[in-house]
């Protein structure tokens, strides 16, 4: 049973154009040459219905307009009805989303890459107005002779008084000399630069900012080492050493009351950490402690969350929850402590982020004129309220920590929703905080007692207002911006209210569009220009319809299709307004394109009929009956077609003769057996209705009658080349006989003793290709090189040696083979088969590569074309064949050849050539996860190192069931390791839990190469999970080992930053151990 043919089953039958109005009407037109109305009206589709509400716009009605703009408040993608926000983005950006909610709205710092350590200090500083105003104190000398001052005066100025939402920080970066693609510590930032400020603002003249560093942030400690013995204290213990912040450890510590005890807890000096005392002249027991001496205004508390880990010299970041409490009372800390030593939390320093050289920096900073707390994000700040981690008690610092912060020790939520002016004072003093993710603490002191010394008193300033030789800058700066935002808007009203215009223009001649079809008043017009006009938000110059006119300048029924029937008002509209043109109304129908159009019309439909009179004679002719009254010859293949032309009507221009195949470049008859010259006799009435038809469109229509005889020449050249074919047919007709068994491709049995000869393997496969071509093909494939000269380019000359390796033999049930190669190695052949490829192929038969099958005395001693191999002789010939397992596997049969094989330079050649083959960049491997307790064959099968033209993956081994594959694109210089990482992105194994192999060899050694592990392109390799290691994300080992290519940390090397003091006091930098 056939299967049913349903390819155009979807399809709608073409309607049968004879049969059509229209072509009713022309033949009306054709018979009596006059033209009415009504023709008009049916050939112009004017009686057509108007349509209201099509889904699209009709071609096939002249009084269809739908579809032309959306239907109700619908829109598109572009132009002229696209949304209105995608009309206002085309614009450009609004200046205005760049400036300030309010003016007590702070402004954000642009990160210029990794530059968010930098912001969130600065923002830090500059929230603290009495380091403000002492920084705008500054005198213009000292701002000229240092450019960091000067930049930071001028960052700080604007933001305080500039209208921007954020500003530009590269000022600022560039004279620190800094590297904005390089992470940094903040701490360490912090530390620096209070260093440089200390020794830059030291050149001021005015009373106080030259010390506003020391006076705000330093503070003083004793390191004080005591006598267990004597009770008395170290001469070094009455020294004070200043700080100006205090590094706390965290980890095992759960807040930070507990790790300030740590911090000023007694450490006993006993055992081979004896202390030597002075006054009992030995050494004995001793405790060591950190005496605090005084305090500073701001003390900044610094969380090592970083700790160094010896055994990978890298550091992790601990991730703990930290408390930390909203007032803290650190008189008591003092070396004589006081009654009332108040500080309030001012500032917390956030790093996002799991890995220790990477994440994200923001700070959380409480404004001192209304406690609201506000986090700085670089160039976003958003508003907290009363609440550190902001009063949705839900959210916390880190979006990927969802351990709940602001919690109080006794386990309740602290939020106070009290005005601004409450919220100004002091904090409860049971309000605690805890964070993941906090990295520094600042916290501001708000009560001392009296009897404090003159370094802790805060420096009272004058008003922090605007520096004078920086107010006309800002305020020229926010006059440009103000005048952007006004210019943006002045634009963007006048472009609403154009497109505005624009739509209900169109709606409206839209709507007074369609002409009545008994309205005689109407015009035609272009649909493309129609389109446009109601699409584009800038409309066509003027009307065209250039595209829809004859050649006699009217309205041919012809582009019925492309125009429309626009009434007389809405033309009027139009053409006011644009004018061009030109005008064609309803009256202006082209007469003479209807009449042609008449006569094609019952052209077509005579030709339609005498073509079904005459099928029967043309199918007869293909059958090949053909009546004895005179015929002609016409192409089989046009006929064939002809006969199949769905459309019976005339044939176009583009239709090539009936015998335009069948005439030669001399203009006779081509050759029967000529390529593509098939040919038919018809009888002469067919043929005299298709001359007929045809020479109307196609010129030089040749005729030929069938006693017509075919062009001497290309009957000669054809026999020639047919000759030559027949010969070359014989010629590899007698090599496959003689050749049976080589043809085939397949191995046979050696014997030791028989002489044998070498030929390269790709000749072998070139000749095969070349006997076994025939048909038309025969003589497409060129001939085989010279075998001599092939043999002859296989010698070295430095030494008459062979320069390629014969393929390994393979032994099996007794019977001795070799292995089969289309490219690679020298093939044995038959010395039959040699001396029949001396005669066929030009080659001496004395200066073939002979060789023999031996045995190599053990496993060791085979060589390639080595003499010293025991010789075979016919005694014991079958017993080195079938004589005993034991000790056929210690004799292992080689090809013996002559000339030997040169071991030196086919060396130095494999090595070029798997360096060449190594040195490979962006190919495909492919890597199975197998599940199972061992891989399927199929996988260990493609892991063999096969050369690469000859590998292939079955669909079976794509398709294995044991686990998921990927394809990889990897270099030669890939590392093990990298392709671990990319083995864990994709399959999400963890890289020490990866058991990686290539065939049954495992893959190790995470800094070898792809190269050195002799991964090729194509190479199929297979991972299995052992499961050891717990799973962590990707995202850590990526950033760790980007940390570990920034090696070794340069910090703020080469930066301003580094000054000699600087790096005396970054010398304090330690990490918990």
């Amino acid at each position: 049973m056939s299967r049913p043919n349903t390819r155009n089953k979807n399809k709608r039958p073409r309607a049968d154009e004879s049969n059509s109005p229209s072509v009713a009407v022309f033949k009306k037109i054709h018979s009596t040459g006059d033209i009415s109305k009504s023709d008009i009206c049916q050939l112009y589709m004017v009686w057509k219905p108007l349509c209201h509400g099509c889904h699209g716009n009709s071609k096939d009605s002249p009084n269809c307009f739908c579809g032309l703009i959306p239907i109700g408040n619908g829109v598109r993608k572009s132009g002229l009805w696209q949304k209105t926000q995608e009309i206002i983005r085309g614009l450009g950006p609004n200046p205005s989303s760049d400036l300030r909610d309010s003016s007590e709205t702070p402004a954000g710092l642009t990160n210029l890459g990794a530059t968010c350590y930098a912001n969130s200090i600065l923002q830090c500083l500059y929230m603290n107005t009495s380091f403000r105003s002492g920084i705008f104190s500054l005198d213009l000398d000292v701002l000229k002779k240092h450019p960091v001052l000067d930049q930071l005066v001028r960052l700080f100025a604007q933001l305080q008084s500039s209208k921007m939402a954020f500003i530009d920080s590269t000022p600022f970066i560039k004279a620190l000399e800094l590297d904005n693609g390089v992470q940094q510590d903040s701490h360490e930032f912090l530390t620096l630069f209070l260093s440089l400020l200390e020794q830059s603002l030291s050149h001021s003249k005015v009373p106080g900012t030259r010390e506003i560093v020391q006076h705000l942030f330093r503070g003083s400690v004793s390191h004080v080492t005591r006598c267990s013995s004597c009770g008395k204290d170290s001469a070094a213990s009455s020294k004070s050493e200043d700080f100006y912040e205090l590094e706390l450890n965290i980890k095992g510590f759960n807040n930070l009351e507990e790790s300030l005890d740590d911090y000023f807890s007694e450490e006993g000096l006993v055992g081979e950490n004896q202390y030597f005392c002075e006054s009992c002249q030995k050494r004995v027991d001793a405790t060591r402690c950190i005496k605090l001496r005084s305090l500073p205004p701001v003390v900044n508390f610094q969380l090592k969350r970083y700790v160094f880990l010896p055994k990978t010299t890298t550091k992790k970041k601990i991730s703990s929850s930290f408390s930390f409490p909203g007032q803290l009372d650190m008189g008591k800390r003092l070396s004589n402590p006081t009654s009332s030593y108040t500080y309030e939390l001012a500032a917390i320093l956030i790093h996002k982020g799991t890995a220790a050289n990477s994440g994200h920096y923001v700070a959380h900073i409480k404004d001192e004129s209304n406690g609201q707390w506000w986090e700085f994000d670089d160039e976003t700040v958003s508003k907290l309220g009363l609440h550190p981690f902001g009063e949705n008690l839900g959210k916390t610092s880190n979006k990927d920590d969802r351990k709940p912060q602001g919690i109080s020790i006794e386990g309740s939520v602290t939020n106070n929703n009290n005005g601004h002016q409450e919220a100004a004072s002091s904090s409860s003093p049971g309000e605690m905080f805890s964070s993941t993710d906090a990295y520094m603490l600042m916290y501001k002191c708000t009560n001392k007692d009296g009897n404090a010394t003159e370094s802790n008193k805060i420096m009272e300033f004058n008003n922090s207002l605007l520096p004078h030789h920086f107010l006309d800058e800002i305020n020229e700066q926010n006059a440009s911006c103000m005048k952007s935002c006004e210019e943006y808007q002045s634009k963007k009203g006048s472009h609403l209210a154009y497109i505005t215009e624009r739509r209900q223009e169109v709606k409206s001649i839209l709507i007074e569009a369609p002409a009545n079809p008994e309205d005689n008043s109407y015009f035609w017009i272009s649909t493309d220009w129609l389109r446009q006009w109601a699409d584009n938000i800038t409309p066509p110059l003027s009307i065209d319809n250039g595209p829809i006119q004859c050649e006699h300048g009217k309205v041919p029924v012809s582009k019925l299709t492309s125009m429309k029937r626009l009434s007389a008002a809405a033309w009027q509209k139009l053409f006011s307004k644009y004018g061009g043109g030109p005008t064609l109304s309803g009256d202006d129908f082209c007469m003479v394109c209807l009449k042609d159009g008449a006569k094609n019309a019952v052209s077509a439909d005579v030709y339609r009929d005498r073509k079904e009179s005459f099928k029967n004679l043309a199918e007869a002719a293909l059958a090949g009956s053909c009546s004895d009254s005179p015929s002609y010859f016409i192409s089989k293949a046009w006929l064939t077609h002809w006969l199949r032309r769905k459309n019976a009507g005339i044939l176009s221009d583009a239709d090539n003769g009936p015998t335009s195949a069948l005439r030669c470049r001399h203009g006779y008859l081509l050759p029967e057996h000529a390529p593509g010259a098939k040919r038919v006799s018809v009888p002469e009435s067919l043929w005299l209705f298709l001359y007929q038809t045809i020479s109307e469109k196609v010129d030089d229509v040749v005729t030929f009658p069938s006693d017509c005889q075919p062009c001497k020449i290309c009957s000669q050249e054809l026999s020639d080349v047919a000759s030559v074919e027949g010969n070359l047919r014989a010629v590899k007709l007698e090599q496959r006989y003689k050749h049976e068994k080589l043809i085939s491709g397949k191995s046979f049995a050696l014997r030791p003793g028989e002489k044998y000869y070498l030929v390269p393997s790709s000749w072998l496969s070139e000749w095969r290709a070349y006997i076994t071509t025939t048909g038309k093909n025969i003589s497409s494939l060129p001939e085989p090189q010279s075998l001599e000269a092939v043999v002859s380019s296989l010698i070295c000359e430095k030494h008459s040696r062979l320069l390629q390796k014969p393929l390994d033999l393979v032994c099996k049930r007794g019977s001795i083979t070799q292995k089969t190669s289309n490219n690679d190695g020298l093939t044995i052949i038959p010395e039959y088969d040699w001396k029949l490829f001396s005669e066929e192929w030009s080659a001496t038969p004395g200066k073939g590569i002979s060789a023999e099958i031996a045995f190599s005395k053990d496993a060791q001693d085979k060589v390639h074309g080595s003499s010293e191999a025991m010789p075979i002789t016919d005694g014991n010939l079958d017993q080195s064949l079938y004589g005993a397992n034991d000790d056929f596997g210690a004799r292992e049969p080689y090809v013996r050849t002559d000339p030997e094989v040169c071991e030196e330079c086919v060396g130095e050649r494999e090595s070029c050539a798997l360096v060449q083959k190594l040195n490979y960049q962006n190919e495909d491997i492919h890597v199975y996860f197998v599940r199972g307790k061992a891989p399927p064959k199929s996988i260990k099968e493609a892991s063999k190192d096969v050369p690469v033209s000859d590998r292939r993956i079955s669909k079976r081994s794509r398709r294995t069931s044991s686990g998921n594959s990927i394809s990889l694109k990897v270099s030669g210089s890939t590392s093990v390791y990298q392709l671990k990482l990319m083995i864990w992105e994709s399959l999400g194994i963890v890289k020490e839990n990866q058991k990686l192999h290539k065939g049954n060899v495992e893959i190790e050694g995470d800094l070898a190469t792809l190269a050195d592990k002799s991964i090729f392109p194509g190479d199929v390799l297979w991972v299995r999970d052992s499961e050891i290691f717990e799973n962590r994300d990707i995202a850590d080992e990526i950033s760790e080992q980007k940390g570990d290519i920034l090696q070794v940390e340069e910090g703020f090397r080469g930066t301003l930053l580094t000054s000699s003091v600087s790096a005396q006091l970054c010398q304090g930098i330690t990490f918990s151990e």
